[in-house]
């Protein structure tokens, strides 16, 4: 994980680790428990029909540049308003270069690409050129940093997806590119085949990225700091938690303190988010 400059947490994740994580998912079990060891452990695990098939992504890298496109990214993104807090992003099939510095610079939040998807919730078709003209018009530094570095990839055009992950309270993107300089070669057949490339990774991807946000937001706390934050949540200010459980005001910032790099958030406002998630989940 990495978080630089104010960017999200980002955890990067391969084939491999989806492989590996259903393999173990799927090791012998006894009465639906896995079994390390000969010890049993764990909660039970369905097996059946909803588990995720095998992704040959060779076949995927096939099927994209067969539809004209060179690179593919996904990621799964825990946000508060248009904040990314925490990313889940895949690192086989787009440059990490490119998604790195995306993230560490905050690209995405003068990103016009993901703002309209966002706004829209359809595939947005794009090209850099007016990506470009935007960013060279209004001087936003981010866009311009995007636009360059897009160049830099040979990511000149592209279609961008918004996919479900409502289970999560995760919002999930997914973003093909390619050398070719236009959009209009981006009919609803090429969309068509992106959105079902998209869709086999996003269900390939998916339990285990449930199996890493139910491990992350089930962070072990002690009673004291489980007090605190059922307050933060409802709310209260420091003074006032202070009051309520008896401890000095000192002591009440220095939990919050520790609680925010527990969640791996900057802020109280954000640490009140996700324990709100932590509290549904």
């Amino acid at each position: 994980m990495t978080a630089q400059d104010g960017g999200p947490p980002i955890e990067w994740f391969s084939q491999a680790d989806v492989q590996a994580h259903w393999s173990a998912s799927t090791a012998p079990r006894e009465n639906g428990r896995a079994i390390d060891n000969g010890v049993i452990t764990g909660s039970p695990i369905k097996v059946g029909k909803s588990d995720p098939f095998e992704l040959d992504f060779c076949q995927i890298h096939a099927r994209m540049r067969a539809a004209g496109f060179g690179t593919l990214s996904y990621g799964a993104y825990e946000m508060i308003g248009q904040r990314i807090l925490h990313a889940y992003v895949l690192r086989d099939l787009a440059p990490v270069s490119f998604m790195q510095a995306y993230f560490d610079g905050m690209w995405y939040a003068s990103d016009p690409r993901f703002a309209e998807v966002q706004q829209s919730g359809f595939p947005v078709a794009w090209q850099l050129d007016r990506i470009d003209e935007a960013a060279q018009r209004t001087g936003d530094r981010r866009a311009l940093a995007l636009a360059a570095s897009l160049r830099a990839h040979g990511m000149n055009s592209g279609v961008i997806f918004s996919l479900s992950a409502s289970q999560l309270d995760l919002s999930v993107g997914v973003g093909l590119t390619s050398e070719l300089h236009d959009a209009d070669w981006i009919n609803d057949r090429v969309v068509g085949t992106a959105l079902a490339v998209s869709l086999a990774v996003h269900r390939f991807a998916q339990p285990f990225i449930a199996a890493r946000v139910q491990q992350v937001r089930s962070v072990a706390l002690d009673h004291e700091q489980e007090a605190i934050l059922e307050r933060l949540v409802r709310g209260l200010s420091d003074q006032d938690i202070a009051d309520a459980l008896h401890l000095s005001l000192h002591k009440v910032g220095y939990q919050i303190q520790t609680l925010e790099r527990l969640f791996n958030v900057q802020n109280r406002a954000q640490l009140a988010y996700l324990a709100a998630r932590r509290v549904r989940t």
